[in-house]
């Protein structure tokens, strides 16, 4: 086997996490009620210090443009590093199911070996 370059591998990762924040942008907005769950774990992550400060506010801003979808996912599946690393920490916690979560990676694969 061999080894990737951590630069490679970081892309990849980032990729991966771009098409499950597609996947959870999608389903919360097809069930809005979702998004309660994602304010929750917002604050939580905040209250215990998992994210910082900017980041906090970075959520909300993104959170704020829901009724938006179209502004809502532009600024939650934006490709630049910032993005890139806030969705590392993800607020977006439990939107899927594991089966779902499994789909979304499977098609992910598929479209990186077409």
């Amino acid at each position: 086997m061999f080894s990737r370059p951590k630069k490679n591998q970081q892309v990849i990762v980032d990729r991966q996490i771009l098409h499950l924040h597609q996947a959870m942008a999608d389903k919360c907005l097809e069930n809005p009620a979702l998004f309660d769950e994602v304010l929750d774990n917002l604050e939580r992550k905040h209250e215990l210090n998992f994210i910082r400060y900017g980041s906090y506010l970075l959520w909300h801003a993104i959170l704020e443009t829901r009724d938006d979808p179209e502004t809502f996912k532009n600024l939650l599946l934006a490709t630049d590093s910032r993005t890139n690393a806030l969705r590392r920490k993800t607020i977006f916690s439990g939107v899927l199911n594991e089966a779902e979560r499994e789909a979304v990676l499977a098609t992910y694969i598929a479209s990186e070996l077409a």
